[in-house]
């Protein structure tokens, strides 16, 4: 499974906010029914991540709250990415031609 953008072979050339353009590019490239599973996916990941913030209260919530706040990226960008890895060549040529 790829975790970053930079593991992608087919963006080595391109720098880090290329790559997260074509990742955009790609993802908008879903079908309705696979924007779908792609929504289900991160819910089914994160449900009970966040179902254990309800177990903090007052103050001690805010460091556990800040935690999850950096983990969201963490845990769905991979997600992301192998759902845009189908579409992966078609933005890549759709990039190009928006950069000429």
């Amino acid at each position: 499974m790829i975790f970053r953008l930079s593991q992608v072979s087919k963006l080595s050339q391109l720098n880090l906010r290329d790559k997260q353009k074509v990742k955009a590019i790609a993802l908008s490239m879903l079908s309705a029914n696979e924007k779908v599973l792609l929504a289900v996916c991160k819910l089914l990941l994160l449900t009970p991540f966040f179902m254990a913030l309800a177990y903090f209260e007052g103050f001690y919530l805010l460091p556990v709250l800040l935690i999850a706040g950096l983990a969201y990226p963490l845990l769905t960008v991979p997600i992301e990415i192998q759902f845009a890895l189908k579409y992966l060549d078609k933005a890549l040529v759709e990039f190009e031609q928006g950069k000429s």
